[in-house]
């Protein structure tokens, strides 16, 4: 039996957004962690924003920023 080029390209996608789906649980399961260092003092609150930029850039809200600028929290470097 063969497979047909739309089976494939069918396939193909499916597989794609498989991959897609692994990599939202690994970025969620990171800002957990991310969370948890955080509330536990394992990490500061720059350091938990360093890395939840380098996990899911630009998924931060802007406020956040603005927030850090207003306040001269040194948002420098993020």
């Amino acid at each position: 039996m063969s497979v047909t080029h739309a089976q494939q390209q069918r396939e193909f996608v499916l597989a794609a957004l498989r991959t897609v789906c692994k990599r939202l649980e690994y970025i969620r399961e990171e800002i957990v962690f991310n969370g948890t260092a955080l509330s536990s003092g394992a990490i500061d609150p720059m350091t938990a924003l360093r890395w939840t930029e380098e996990v899911a850039p630009g998924c931060l809200p802007i406020e956040i920023k603005a927030t850090f600028l207003v306040k001269g929290w040194g948002w420098e470097g993020l």
